[in-house]
C-alpha cells in the first residue's frame, strides 16, 4: 500500500505538464526516506526542460541518498534536449525506483531500467500503471502507433416536429440543423 501511496503523488505531480510537454509524455516523480517523508517532488512540465526526476532531485539535495524514487514512467538514459535521467539517479544515490510503466520510446525501451539494476539499483515496476496509460495516451499512441491520438466528438440531430420521427435532419437548408448557417 504504501508504494501505491507515493506513485498517486507522483501521478498528481504528473498532472501539472498535461498539455504542456508534447511530443513528450508527462511524469511525476517524488523522492520519500525510508522514513516516509517526501523528500522532494517534481514534474515534467514542458517539452524541453528538465524532467520530473531531475526537479525531483534537486529539492531533495543531498537527502535523496539511500532514499526511493517513484516515477510514472521510466527514467530516460538517453541524451536529447536533456541530460538522462538514470545518470543523475544513480548520482544522487537513490537505493530504490518504483515506475508505472515502460518507457515505449526506442531510445529507452526498458534501458534506463537496466542501467539502474547494473548500478545496483533496486527497480519494482507496474504500481500505478492504468492511470500512468490514461495520462499519456497521446504519447503512448504516437509512439507505440505512429499516429496521433485524437479524439473525435461528432453530434446529429433529429428532423423538427411534424416529420418522420427517427428520421436525420438531412437537408442542408433545415434551420434546424446541428451547425450554423455559415457550415453547412
Amino acid at each position: 500500500m504504501t508504494d501505491l501511496r507515493w506513485m498517486r503523488r507522483a501521478l498528481e505531480q504528473a498532472r501539472r505538464g498535461l498539455g504542456r510537454t508534447t511530443p513528450n509524455p508527462v511524469v511525476g516523480a517524488c523522492i520519500v526516506s525510508d522514513e516516509g517523508v517526501v523528500l522532494g517532488q517534481g514534474a515534467h512540465e514542458r517539452a524541453g526542460e528538465p524532467h520530473a526526476e531531475v526537479n525531483a532531485l534537486e529539492e531533495a539535495g543531498s537527502e535523496a541518498r539511500g532514499a526511493t524514487l517513484y516515477c510514472t514512467l521510466e527514467p530516460c538514459v538517453h541524451t536529447g534536449k536533456t541530460g538522462p535521467c538514470t545518470q543523475r539517479i544513480i548520482a544522487a544515490g537513490i537505493r530504490r525506483v518504483v515506475a508505472a510503466m515502460e518507457d515505449p520510446f526506442p531510445l529507452v525501451g526498458g534501458r534506463g531500467f537496466a542501467m539502474l539494476r547494473a548500478n545496483g539499483i533496486e527497480v519494482k515496476t507496474g504500481i500505478g500503471y492504468d492511470a500512468a496509460v490514461r495520462l499519456n495516451q497521446p504519447f503512448l499512441t504516437t509512439t507505440r502507433k505512429g499516429r496521433p491520438f485524437v479524439i473525435l466528438k461528432a453530434a446529429t440531430k433529429l428532423k423538427s416536429a411534424g416529420s418522420t420521427a427517427g428520421t436525420l435532419c438531412d437537408s442542408p437548408t433545415t434551420s434546424a440543423g446541428v451547425s450554423s448557417t455559415a457550415d453547412r
